[in-house]
């Protein structure tokens, strides 16, 4: 296979929280979209914002990630999200970016590759 062969267009996807406390608190499971894929930029930023606990950084990340079934951003024009739903959309927003591996691409055996001399 060529590498061409992964590359696309993001696609929206539907992100449902349906934690209990989230259906609890609310009633019922809340749903977002965001962008299947994104650039390298997006994914470093969000991963070392959410570590080094760089929340105005962060908030700006999540601003361009939650977005409304048009691909328009929810948190717009000052708006925020409860505590709670922020948190929960933090949370599963890593998890989507943490396994955005292609499924071709994962290994059948599980082992981590072996790094060829010249890279090593």
């Amino acid at each position: 296979m060529k590498i061409q062969d992964f590359a696309t267009k993001p696609q929206l996807v539907e992100v449902v929280l349906d934690s209990e406390e989230i259906i609890e608190n609310h009633g019922e499971s809340i749903s977002f979209y965001t962008w299947d894929i994104v650039s390298m930029n997006v994914y470093f930023d969000f991963f070392n914002a959410r570590s080094n606990s760089e929340f105005e950084r962060l908030q700006k990340l999540i601003q361009t990630m939650i977005l409304d079934e048009k691909g328009e951003p929810v948190l717009s024009d000052g708006k925020d999200l409860p505590i709670d739903i922020l948190t929960a959309a933090i949370i599963k927003l890593g998890d989507i970016l943490g396994k955005s591996l292609s499924k071709k691409s994962t290994l059948k055996s599980g082992k981590a590759p072996k790094l060829s001399p010249s890279a090593e």
